[in-house]
């Protein structure tokens, strides 16, 4: 097909996974990067490195990257006016402006179609108060929310009890989410916030304890189809992340009660159509007895398709842009029944944070081994609190896959 000669710019803060699918398709990749990771260049024809572009680290320019990556995409842009595709991955979730920017110099060269949701889609579905009254009505379940300027923090009762969370609405992966045990916790966040003006950023919401779980879906903006329901692994402390709520990966599929996997493919395919989604997009859920409450949505590609992919034995970013093509849904509904009649193999990613300084000599050692990916640069060390590397280890059973990703975990740990 034509699509599969074509040439494809794609952004985002780690674009390896999206990259190594297109390229493993038949398209030539154009990057704009955060990491740059070694494992990328075999997979991309150019690209511009967030890092390397300005000289930088992870930690000097990690709350600024988003206007750079819109910087550099106009850059590449000029420099290759004629690709055929452009594909924003994580990053831009909440930068619309930044997205505008982009999307405005699309339009001026008619031959770049761009394989993302539209703006106002964007929008709507990053509206978590749009996205709750959407549930309302069809009486699904979700977190009550309240906005932190609408509520008096001095005063009693509070509109949930404690614990309970206090969150950013840009808030993406886990960052500026906050669990807040007490009063005393609040009163100290609240005057961090008060400081920085930033009451109207920010939301109080009911803490649910239950399990993490995701909802990959891919769909043409009327019809949907559920790829696979992912268990979400957060915040887990074998993995070192620098905050609770920080995203550290996936084990792909999740054996979960034919009851609660049917009531998340209900709430996906309604918002899916309700939002117009198009292509592949990610939902996230808390699963607590036998109801499950909808997070967020994430209306791009999700973090987990690499394990979706390795699980489902299919090339995903694929069929993502086939999606974009009418004429094709048919083929991709029917590529995913075919998959349902293969043996199960599970796949857990796990995104490994550095616990301390790791020595550029420590770095080529983990580079070497197998399940490893999104391989750091060597050529400095790796301060704490970073990411490390991706591991992905696949296993015919659900708890074989974690545990064998964990044994490279203990790996790694030896090595540092």
């Amino acid at each position: 097909m034509k699509e599969l000669k074509s040439n494809i710019i794609v952004v985002g803060f780690n674009i390896r996974p999206l990259a190594y699918s297109l390229s493993r398709a038949g398209y030539k990749v154009y990057a704009v990067d955060f990491f740059g990771d070694l494992d990328l260049a075999p997979y991309i024809e150019d690209s511009l490195i967030i890092t390397e572009e300005l000289q930088s680290n992870y930690e000097e320019i990690k709350d600024n990257y988003k206007k750079f990556l819109a910087k550099f995409t106009l850059n590449l842009l000029e420099r290759y006016p004629d690709v055929n595709y452009i594909l924003i991955g994580s990053g831009l979730d909440d930068a619309l402006e930044e997205r505008k920017m982009i999307e405005n110099k699309i339009k001026q060269n008619s031959s770049i179609t761009s394989l993302n949701n539209d703006i106002n889609t964007i929008e709507n579905s990053r509206n978590i108060f749009k996205v709750y009254e959407y549930l309302e009505l069809e009486k699904f379940s979700y977190p009550l929310t309240k906005r932190l300027d609408q509520v008096d923090t001095t005063i009693g009762p509070f509109p949930f009890p404690f614990p309970l969370v206090l969150k950013k609405t840009t808030s993406s992966g886990g960052t500026n989410v906050f669990k807040i045990n007490n009063k005393r916790e609040l009163s100290l966040k609240m005057g961090i916030v008060h400081k920085q003006g930033e009451e109207k950023e920010w939301l109080l919401q009911e803490y649910i304890k239950g399990n993490p779980v995701s909802c990959t879906l891919i769909s043409n903006g009327m019809d949907s189809k559920i790829i696979t329901v992912n268990q979400q692994i957060i915040g887990m402390k074998k993995l070192n992340p620098p905050r609770e709520f920080i995203y550290c990966g996936n084990t792909v599929p999740l054996d979960l009660s034919k009851e609660v996997i049917q009531l998340i493919i209900k709430i996906s395919h309604h918002l899916a159509k309700l939002l117009r989604l198009k292509g592949i997009n990610g939902f996230d859920f808390v699963v607590r007895g036998h109801q499950a409450y909808l997070m967020e949505i994430n209306p791009r590609i999700p973090g987990s398709i690499r394990a979706s992919e390795e699980a489902l034995g299919m090339n995903l970013l694929q069929l993502h842009v086939k999606s974009f093509y009418p004429k094709n849904w048919n083929e991709i509904v029917n590529n995913l029944l075919k998959v349902n009649s293969k043996k199960k193999v599970y796949c857990t990613k796990l995104i490994f944070f550095a616990p301390k300084t790791i020595s550029r000599d420590s770095i080529e050692q983990i580079n070497k081994i197998q399940e490893v990916h999104d391989k750091s640069d060597p050529t400095r060390n790796i301060t704490k609190g970073e990411p490390v590397c991706t591991i992905l280890y696949q296993d015919t059973s659900f708890s074989g896959s974690q545990s064998g990703a964990l044994k490279i975990v203990d790996k790694i740990n030896t090595l540092i």
